[in-house]
């Protein structure tokens, strides 16, 4: 399997350079959320998980660490109406219940991971998260999926790069990516005009980077695939640069 978890270290800047005489802009802080439970040869799950802990800092702050949350744990969300809060334990614990139903004696060892970093980009105004999904609950082999989420900091929205296959620049950036895909691996898609939208995506310092699962558009020996189209790229395509 590929590994493209060196992505966020390469992209990380994780401080601002500027005049001493100038106030540095508070930067979301991080501390890892741990856990890890293992039932013998049954089942394991195991969590690493990136949460903001200086949320009372700012209300953006606070707004990206609850949709993260519910991105990273989605239909494991621990809240009610009665507990709206948080509860990372809570929602770890749930995960360990779905994996320990898969399991049954003298079958196959069932497990759960989520690695997950976080990264700035774009002189620290864009937050990124990196999560490495990997599981398996029996067949002939685990799945794995690698997914990004980007976070404008100046008002905590989310970036959605589907848009730059959702215009007049679409068949334009199919080409842009089909080309790239085609230097680099052996994909099963036989023309630009039938690249599948891609998964997830993820800004960098130079462009943005588009991700794909396994099986969508390789076959699964090749693993995770990405590659990188430029801004400059991008705009000579026609698309609009949104995090500009």
């Amino acid at each position: 399997m590929k590994n493209y978890r060196f992505l966020a270290f390469i992209w990380a800047t994780l401080s601002l350079i500027g005049c001493n005489n100038i106030a540095k802009p508070t930067l979301p802080e991080f501390e890892t959320f741990t856990y890890e439970v293992s039932d013998d040869e049954s089942y394991t799950v195991k969590i690493a998980y990136q949460r903001i802990k200086n949320i009372e800092d700012s209300d953006i702050f606070a707004k990206i660490e609850m949709q993260n949350y519910l991105n990273s744990f989605e239909g494991h969300e621990a809240m009610t109406d009665s507990t709206p809060e948080v509860d990372l334990e809570a929602s770890a614990k749930l995960l360990v219940e779905e994996y320990a139903g898969y399991a049954f004696e003298g079958g196959p060892m069932c497990w759960y991971s989520m690695d997950q970093t976080s990264f700035f980009v774009r002189d620290n105004t864009v937050l990124c998260y990196e999560t490495l999904l990997e599981s398996y609950t029996g067949g002939v082999h685990g799945g794995s999926a690698l997914w990004y989420e980007c976070f404008d900091l100046a008002t905590g929205g989310l970036y959605d790069f589907g848009y730059l296959l959702d215009g007049e620049w679409e068949a334009a950036i199919k080409e842009l990516i089909y080309a790239k895909l085609t230097s680099e691996n052996n994909i099963i898609v036989e023309s630009a005009e039938h690249l599948p939208p891609f998964s997830t995506a993820t800004l960098s310092e130079q462009g943005v980077v588009i991700v794909y699962q396994p099986y969508e558009v390789a076959s699964f020996d090749e693993g995770i695939i990405a590659v990188e189209i430029s801004d400059a790229e991008i705009s000579a395509a026609g698309a609009p640069l949104l995090w500009e």
